[in-house]
């Protein structure tokens, strides 16, 4: 939970309590039978508890701990911080006996309090940073106390909560992941997010057992001491625990990201050997690319000639196959073997030459924008769109693949796509897409992603923008670009959808008389094209799908 998002409307003093209660009714409804005994005994306690102690244990839960001070604690929604806590106490949840390291115990106090309390063993040492204190009183201090014990209660209770195993494994059974919290329920009491009604299959849960669950819980511990260390004794350690192999898809995707995570700091650390090792564990990108460039480095050429081809004949997303033609050439030369390079496709250019413009306030337009004001005309409206259109128009046709109720695919009833959004499979998981191509060969597209739009308005879809995809733009949008470039389109990014939602050029000119349109990617002084947008300009060149590259400079 994160208490810094604050409701900017009016909520039920406790409305976290009813986003808890119904998180804990959702898992004890599909996941009772992995639950321990410890999380077993943590509910069982909650649900004894009056309202007042549930809010403070729900308050708590989503702080900082292990260690509450009764002082630094004011919620206006409960009578009686003290008497909930008393309860709390009683139930066994928080603990005013339990013995806290120095670390904890410092943690819980500012300078001044550490001074006041210790300041005696500080002698020489007050104007010196909080760090340096802790340091100096560790040497004389290595024995866990009580808060009692260590302070004689000078600044009040205070007391311990060491429940965030608990609460991890609770919040990671109703979201499937580690990163959502429950200020998800705040944003959909707050009207700012709506959700699909979509089928979660009880028979399809995400955790088909207690091991799976495990097994995620220390990939995502692992990452997280990568992240805090990443020092190499730490590096091969933490490769060391990684599981010889996952028990699912799902997790053998999420082992194999963690590999390429500590391979890459081996290799910047030069142990490319233990890099090499991790790299081949991996199925997914960019292991093979970075197999060959150490392969390339130890001038074993035809294993890294042999390793390049088989990422031109199948990439798995598109950086594979943009890397994969670059290296080409090179390791065919070193490798005395004839390698025919792609012709260079030619991109549309203009080089234009504009004045400059500022708004009311003499702040500066950005340079897209002047492009856009150059080009806007009443009979042909020119608007930014970057990746919001062409993506929208793309959520809406697969709506009713997207959000399908198929294995693995959804996890609780908050989220704005599938989690197999972006897995190589998630085209093969959905036969029905087949149907929606049908759709693209006739003009009953126009009908289903305009009734698509207003049947799903505001219902979250991580493609589909609302406040930009308004009715107007919608319909210009359908009127001029045919279905056979919006197929070639679609095409695209379901191959690669993780990369190939980015890319998309700056603004769409329209020219609704014609029932035409084209694409203008806008560079000012010194900028370049990225990669990303350089594979969507090659693509549409190949196609005839009308793009351009607007250079501009200023007169």
């Amino acid at each position: 939970m994160n208490e810094s998002l604050k409701p900017t409307t009016d909520l039920a003093p406790d409305y976290y309590l009813h986003s808890f209660r119904f998180m804990l009714d959702w898992v004890l409804q599909g996941y009772a039978d992995l639950l321990n005994e410890q999380e077993n005994r943590f509910i069982q306690a909650f649900n004894q508890l009056d309202h007042d102690a549930q809010c403070l244990l729900v308050r708590l839960s989503g702080r900082k701990g292990p260690l509450f001070r009764q002082d630094k604690l004011n919620y206006p929604e409960i009578a009686s911080i003290e008497l909930s806590a008393q309860q709390l106490v009683k139930a066994d949840v928080l603990t005013t006996e339990r013995p806290i390291d120095l670390n904890t115990l410092t943690n819980a106090l500012t300078k001044p309090e550490l001074l006041q309390l210790l300041g005696k063993q500080l002698a020489g040492l007050k104007q010196a940073r909080k760090e340096i204190l802790m340091q100096a009183l560790a040497l004389e201090h290595s024995e866990p106390q009580t808060w009692q014990a260590w302070t004689g209660n000078q600044f009040g209770k205070a007391w311990h909560l060491d429940n965030q195993s608990i609460i991890s494994t609770l919040l990671l059974l109703f979201f499937g992941n580690a990163y959502q919290d429950l200020t998800e329920f705040v944003l959909q009491d707050l009207g700012l997010f709506r959700y699909e009604n979509y089928t979660i299959d009880s028979q399809h849960r995400l955790f088909k057992s207690r091991e799976e669950l495990e097994q995620y819980q220390h990939l995502v511990q692992l990452r997280a001491e990568l992240e805090m260390d990443s020092t190499i004794p730490t590096l091969i350690k933490i490769a060391d625990q990684l599981p010889l192999q996952c028990t699912t898809e799902r997790l053998q995707r999420r082992r194999a990201k963690l590999c390429n995570q500590i391979a890459y700091a081996l290799e910047r650390a030069n142990e490319h050997s233990a890099a090499m090792q991790l790299y081949a564990q991996s199925h997914l990108p960019p292991a093979r690319e970075r197999r060959i460039r150490l392969l390339e480095k130890q001038e074993r050429y035809s294993e890294a000639w042999e390793l390049v081809n088989t990422l031109l004949s199948n990439p798995l997303d598109e950086q594979e196959m943009q890397v994969a033609l670059r290296m080409a050439p090179r390791l065919a030369k070193k490798s005395d073997l004839a390698f025919q390079k792609q012709l260079a496709v030619s991109i549309s250019t203009q080089r234009v030459q504009l004045h400059q413009l500022t708004d009311d306030q003499g702040n500066a337009f950005r340079v897209e924008e002047i492009v856009r004001q150059s080009l806007d005309r009443p009979n042909a409206p020119c608007v930014y769109a970057e990746n919001l259109l062409l993506n929208g128009l793309f959520g809406l046709w697969l709506w009713p693949e997207m959000f399908r109720g198929i294995e693995g695919a959804f996890a609780n009833p908050f989220q704005a796509a599938p989690l197999d959004m972006y897995q190589e499979n998630f085209v093969a998981n959905r036969p029905g897409i087949e149907k929606l191509w049908a759709l693209l060969e006739n003009d009953e597209y126009h009908h289903v992603i305009r009734k698509t739009w207003h049947d799903k308005q505001g219902i979250a879809n991580h493609f589909v923008h609302w406040n930009f995809l308004n009715n107007d733009l919608l319909n210009i949008a359908l009127h001029t670009i045919p279905a056979q470039h919006l197929k070639l389109i679609f095409e695209r990014i379901l191959f690669d959808i993780k990369n190939n939602r980015s890319g998309f050029p700056d603004l769409i000119h329209f020219f609704p008389e014609e029932k035409a349109y084209r694409l203008i990617e806008v560079k000012g002084p010194g900028d370049r094209i990225q990669d990303n947008q350089q594979r969507w300009l090659e693509y549409f060149a190949k196609r005839q799908i009308p793009a351009e590259v607007y250079y501009v400079s200023w007169q």
